[in-house]
């Protein structure tokens, strides 16, 4: 059972990245069809097809995010310029990959919990943070700042309006991003 269960999660994944993302192109027919299995067992296993492929996005971007993150570096200059850099890296995988990011984020939002890619995200920034700001006010950082990158992209369109910026260009995106770092580390430092 968890054999099939695998194999539905892993064709599904594979049929996500070859498609770049466009989540209509990955019907429940095509899954079934390339594992090989009855229709219904999609639903049997995941309830539906949407929340299969929530998992699969979960798993996929939990992947690429975790790849993002190193260790802090010594001093406090360092510490805000690789947050930056690599909250800059997050957003950039936000924009490059619309569907599955609002995907995670917005399933996130329904259900937050430690396992969730948020937490994963805020996780890696805690990394980067290091270990020269105490642990209370780290994880507060990596939440805010998590939570103002997830908003921020979720405003999409519209983030001209409401922020000042187009987030859709990437040099708006990054002088946000900066901008925001900035705000929050002047707070703790």
């Amino acid at each position: 059972m968890t054999d099939i269960k695998e194999a539905i999660i892993k064709t599904t994944t594979e049929l996500i990245e070859e498609n770049k993302g466009n989540l209509r192109a990955v019907t429940a027919r095509a899954i079934a069809e390339r594992c090989d299995i009855a229709l219904g067992l999609i639903n049997y296993h995941f309830k539906s097809k949407d929340k299969l492929i929530e998992l699969c996005v979960q798993r996929i971007v939990n992947k690429i995010l975790l790849c993002f993150y190193t260790a802090g570096g010594e001093n406090q200059t360092n510490v805000v310029s690789k947050v930056a850099e690599q909250s800059k890296q997050v957003m950039d995988f936000f924009f490059e990959n619309k569907a599955m990011a609002k995907i995670f984020i917005l399933s996130d939002f329904k259900e937050y919990k430690p396992k969730s890619n948020s937490f994963s995200t805020q996780n890696g920034l805690k990394l980067a943070i290091g270990g020269r700001i105490d642990n209370g006010k780290k994880r507060i950082l990596a939440f805010v700042l998590t939570s103002a990158m997830e908003t921020a992209f979720l405003a999409g369109d519209c983030s001209k309006e409401i922020l000042g910026c187009d987030l859709n260009d990437k040099e708006e995106r990054d002088r946000f991003v900066e901008d925001t770092v900035n705000m929050l580390f002047q707070g703790v430092l």
